[in-house]
This record gives C-alpha cells, structure tokens and sequence, in this order.
C-alpha cells in the first residue's frame, strides 16, 4: 500500500548493502579492519550472519591477527557457527562487496543510524508496555523512559579522542579560546584580583583556607565529604550549595533523600538569617528576626535552587533526573544528599552485594559529574570503627561499605569536630581533614561550627604568640 512506513509493515530500519559493504572491507583491507572494529558493535548489525562475522573479524582484531576469507571462515568453523554465517560461499560474496567502495566511514555511519533507530524503537515498545500495564508510580516510570532514551543518545556524535592541536588552537578547548589567549587572561586575571581573595580554580565553597587549599571545587570532580551521624555532612553541603547559589548567582541543585524539601527549607532560612530553628517553628520572633527572614526569602527568591526530595531513588533514576535539570536549569553545582541512601540499578537488593552496589554508585556519579560538567558533592557515612579509635580521628578507610568510593572521589573531605565527643574539648571548632585532592595538596583546615544554625563559617585564627604586639607601631 502506498505511503505506509516501515513502521507501519512492522520492518526493522536495516541497510544490508552497508552492513555487507563494511565486511567486505574489513576482510580484505587491514585499515578498514581497524576503522569497523573500533566504530562498531556486534549489536550494530541488524542480520544474524553479519553479526556473526564481525564477531569473528574483531576478536582477530584485538588479537593483533590479519583476517582474510579463510581465516575467519576457520574460526567461525571452530565456533560452530560458520553455516549460521551463511559458509564459505556467503564470506567470498561478502569480499567481493569490498571491490564497489573504499568509502567505509560512510557505510559506517549508516549503520549506525539504521541501529540507533532499532534501539529507539525497541525503546518505544518497552516503554509502551509499562505505560499500558499503568504503573502507580508514574514518574518512575517517566525518568525510566527518559533515561532508556539518553542512554541511546550518548552513542550519538562520539569523538575519539581529541587532538592537542585542536585543544591548543582552541577548536577543541572547554574556553573555546586558543591556549595562550586564555592563559593570558588568566594572568590578567591574576594581577587585578583582590589579594585577599583566595586563587581558586574551580567554584569557590565560601571558606576561605578550604579555598586556598582546594583551589575550589572543578567541573566534572566528585566531592566526598564524609563523617559520622550528626556530625554536620549535610550543613557543610547545604552551606556551600548556598555560597554558590546566592553569593555567586549559579543555579544549584540539591537531591535530598532524608529530609523533606520544607525541611530542608526551613534549614536554609535558618543558616541565611542566623535566626534559631526553635525560634522560627515557635513564631518566638523579636522585630529584628522577623525583619531577616524578611529579607532572607526575598534575597533567596532572586535564585535558582533546585530541591528534588524524592527519596529511595535509583542510581539510573538520579542520573535522568540530573540531566533534566542540567537542561531545564543549567545547573552549576549539584548535591546529592547522602550515598549510602541511594541504590543500585538493579532492582533486587542483597545485603551481601551492597559493596558492589555502592561501588557502582560511585562510578556512575563520577561518570555524571564529567558528564554534565559540573562538581558533585556527595556527603558519606563513615564507619563505626571511628568510635573505637583513640581520639576519634577519622581515616580515609573509614569510608563505609566500599573503597570504591575513595577510588573515584577526585576529592575526599572528613569532618571531625571534637566537641561531639567531648562539649568542653575546642566547642564550636571543626576540622576538615582533606585526605585526597587529585588536584591539589592535602592537609587540614579549620573552620568554626555554629551548631544553633547548622552553620559552618571561615575560623577567626589566633594571633601568632611569637608576634611582636607593637609592631603596627614600629616605623
């Protein structure tokens, strides 16, 4: 019938011509070889013989062996699998397609597409299906579309690899300025900043020693900030989300999985107005208080800050809804608020697999922050084996459930406050113990804790003993 699709016949999107055109090349020509078994995958192919071939072609590929006809006749014979490849006959006849073109990039590509388009139509179905079945969650069943999709797009426009050329003249570079006009505009930069102002790198947290010794926080890093319950993970993030939203005007978001978005709220408004949480719940309010709340909500209605407290969510399910808000807000700055309360991609939870849970968790929040490009911070529970250490001080391999999480991290940051062992031991001082910067040094800084509004701020430092006190006076 004229007009119908190939949908409408029910016809996969396949081109045998291509599929049998970038064979025939790669079984006669040792650079097309490397090009189709670099540019493809098995599932690439829509035909079961095709796919069987270059099954063959790539494992002599990364073997480091010529293939020919007989060649990959003999393996497929080996496999039991050269008459389900057609035989010798169909291999010769698939050669011979190599005579008609040299264009393999071409032919490629057109494979590709016809598989991409498989891909979403397969997609399609499967998200039909749940649709139809009328699931009770709703946008799970959304984010799950959205991410089966994404996924298909991330195989789309691949580079591999990039030129230093390219980098350097500035074609390639994230500036998109040549090298040595952006490194001049970073001295200029330099020599008219502030000297007081810390040299940062990436986003500045707001505390200043933490700054100097980060250098900020950089696109595409994972943060980890870790330590034991109440010890103030999630003030720490939630104080650094705000800097960077309301000192600098970036757009931020938070995925808070233990507390409510209200909740969270109420904490920010709080830090904000430097007004008590007992005193805002109560309506205990003086005139200047509620005069600071006041200008606290206006000041914070003038920015982006992004709240999403969906909790039990799913690895997949944070990464779709991640790269929605990437989309939707050009967010700058994301905090996922904690790991340990996240799960794995697998539906089916085992307590014994939970390492290896955690583990993909970090891999895949590492792979989001290069991703979209901007720095993840991620508060993590460390272990009980802090408790039974003298002096309490945490170490790297107290990160609880995996060591995964200290391989990923590019930067992993403890909080160690000794007044929650003991009230009359440095009250009101933390320590944040930088244990890995791959970027950077290491080291400690200290930062005061304002426990009545969850607040971390800079440390006024002690005047130096050796000082000499009339020095201001001495000519």
């Amino acid at each position: 019938m004229k007009g119908q699709t190939l949908l409408d016949r029910n016809i996969s999107p396949s081109s045998k011509e291509s599929e049998m055109m970038v064979l025939g090349c790669m079984l006669t020509h040792e650079n097309s070889l490397s090009i189709g078994a670099d540019s493809l995958e098995e599932k690439d192919f829509y035909y079961k013989e095709h796919q069987l071939i270059f099954a063959a072609l790539k494992t002599t590929y990364s073997k480091d062996k010529p293939a020919d006809v007989h060649l990959i006749a003999e393996i497929l014979k080996t496999s039991n699998e050269l008459d389900g490849a057609g035989g010798v006959a169909y291999l010769t006849e698939v050669a011979q397609y190599a005579g008609t073109s040299a264009y393999i990039e071409e032919y490629i590509e057109i494979i590709k597409n016809k598989s991409i388009l498989r891909r979403m139509i397969l997609a399609a179905n499967d998200i039909k299906k749940v649709a139809l079945e009328q699931p009770d969650d709703v946008n799970s069943a959304l984010d799950e579309a959205q991410s089966m999709f994404f996924k298909i797009s991330q195989t789309v426009n691949q580079t591999i690899g990039v030129s230093v050329k390219n980098i350097l003249d500035g074609t390639q570079a994230e500036s998109k300025l040549p090298y040595l006009k952006d490194l001049q505009q970073r001295q200029e930069k330099y020599h008219t900043r502030d000297p007081n102002e810390p040299l940062t790198t990436g986003i500045p947290t707001g505390l200043t020693d933490l700054d100097k010794l980060l250098g900020g926080l950089n696109p595409a890093n994972l943060v980890i900030v870790a330590g034991r319950p109440s010890m103030g993970k999630t003030a720490l993030g939630i104080n650094i989300a705000e800097h960077i939203c309301f000192n600098l005007n970036k757009p931020v978001a938070v995925f808070s999985l233990e507390m409510t978005s209200e909740e969270l709220l109420h904490r920010m408004i709080c830090t904000q107005s430097e007004v008590t949480s007992e005193k805002i719940k109560m309506g205990a309010l003086d005139g200047s208080e509620y005069q600071r709340i006041v200008s606290t909500v206006s000041r914070m209605q003038e920015h982006t800050f992004i709240i999403d407290d969906q909790p039990g969510l799913k690895i997949t399910d944070l990464r779709a809804r991640a790269r929605r808000l990437k989309e939707v807000y050009d967010i700058q700055f994301l905090l996922i608020d904690y790991i340990q309360l996240l799960s794995g991609s697998r539906s089916s939870f085992n307590t014994e697999n939970r390492q290896t849970e955690i583990s993909e968790i970090s891999r895949m929040l590492k792979n989001l922050a290069r991703e979209l490009n901007i720095p993840i911070l991620v508060p993590s529970q460390l272990s009980r084996k802090v408790e039974e250490r003298a002096g309490h001080r945490p170490m790297m391999s107290d990160l609880r459930e995996s060591g995964s999480i200290e391989q990923d991290a590019d930067c992993v940051m403890m909080i160690y406050r000794r007044d929650y062992y003991n009230a009359t031991d440095h009250p009101g001082m933390a320590e944040i113990i930088v244990a890995k910067n791959r970027h950077g040094s290491i080291g400690d800084v200290k930062l005061a804790f304002r426990k009545e509004y969850a607040q971390f701020t800079n440390y006024a430092h002690e005047p130096d003993s050796n000082a000499d006190p009339f020095s201001p006076f001495n000519g």
